[in-house]
């Protein structure tokens, strides 16, 4: 587990050999814990991101350690801690995966992150690996968004499986949108290609559910879950509040925990680069503002908001 931050740090920050959070320790800070002064022009950047565990993250812990650089508090928010599926459900998935393609087989295999945090979550999931690297040379890939794409590739070469670059997955225009992504598999796919869709355990299944109805051959493979954390511990401040979401499942509970709040919703900005958190906000919390980030690293993130 002590190389997980390291290489997601890489993923996150852009920046090969990174290693300043690493220095720190591998523990998530204490909330509170981290630069808390308020002053004229502050913004307020909740970051929502889940941990594994109680591991770091390591995009919350680069915009915490920066963002006073930029005039813009942060609070490490957590809403969830991710895990690994127990052994009989890792060893059902296999099982499936081992029905439906031989490793003598020649058809193609399309390895889907259909979530942003399904390369993480692969990365740990050994017997898996091992599955995927008997079969390399028949491996193509897709992502919902060119960050998880980033991730994708990054930890498919750290394990072993494959030398994919970015470019090399497939990804749709519109960040996280399982239609239009869906709709590219199709388009490319080859004769009796087996897509593999990395998901979560409780999740929805878009990208699954419209590859079956086109149908392309297809196992649902889901590989993490979650635990659900208060969406009380969201620190709102009198300063403009920023509220950082990567995932539907986040912007849920943080609605969900601003309304219990009492919480004025026309003056919460969300923050994200995802075209289907954005139709999330306009429908679950249509006061709000929806603020549009090219890419999630951290000075990115920062100075947007910063300059909002």
């Amino acid at each position: 587990m002590t190389t997980h931050p390291r290489r997601v740090g890489h993923v996150l920050e852009r920046a090969p050999n990174h290693l300043g959070q690493f220095l720190h320790g591998n523990q998530q800070a204490r909330r509170g814990g981290y630069y808390n002064q308020q002053g004229p022009g502050y913004a307020n950047l909740i970051v929502t991101n889940a941990t594994w565990g109680e591991t770091i993250n390591p995009l919350a812990d680069a915009l915490a350690k920066d963002g006073k650089r930029y005039w813009v508090e942060v609070a490490v928010c957590p809403l969830s801690a991710l895990e690994l599926p127990n052994d009989a459900r890792q060893r059902a998935a296999l099982r499936e995966f081992s029905d439906w393609d031989d490793v003598k087989d020649t058809r193609a295999l399309r390895l889907i992150a259909a979530n942003p945090y399904a390369p993480e979550a692969l990365e740990q999931f050994e017997a898996l690996i091992m599955a995927l690297k008997l079969r390399k040379d028949r491996l193509k890939y897709a992502a919902l968004d060119d960050d998880t794409a980033l991730a994708f590739s990054e930890i498919v070469r750290f394990v072993g499986i494959d030398q994919v670059t970015p470019r090399e997955i497939l990804t749709p225009a519109s960040p996280g949108s399982s239609v239009e992504l869906s709709k590219l598999i199709g388009e490319s796919t080859e004769a009796n290609e087996l897509c593999i869709v990395l998901e979560e355990i409780e999740e929805a299944g878009g990208v699954a559910k419209r590859l079956l109805a086109a149908g392309q051959r297809v196992i649902r493979m889901p590989i993490f879950g979650r635990t659900k954390h208060n969406p009380d511990v969201l620190k709102l401040s009198d300063a403009p509040n920023f509220i950082l979401v990567n995932d539907p499942y986040a912007l849920s509970v943080a609605v969900q925990g601003l309304k219990r709040l009492a919480a004025d919703l026309t003056e919460i900005v969300w923050v994200g680069n995802s075209a289907l958190l954005q139709a999330m906000v306009k429908r679950d919390a249509p006061e709000s503002t929806w603020l549009e980030v090219p890419d999630l690293r951290h000075d990115v993130i920062l100075e947007r908001v910063s300059k909002f």
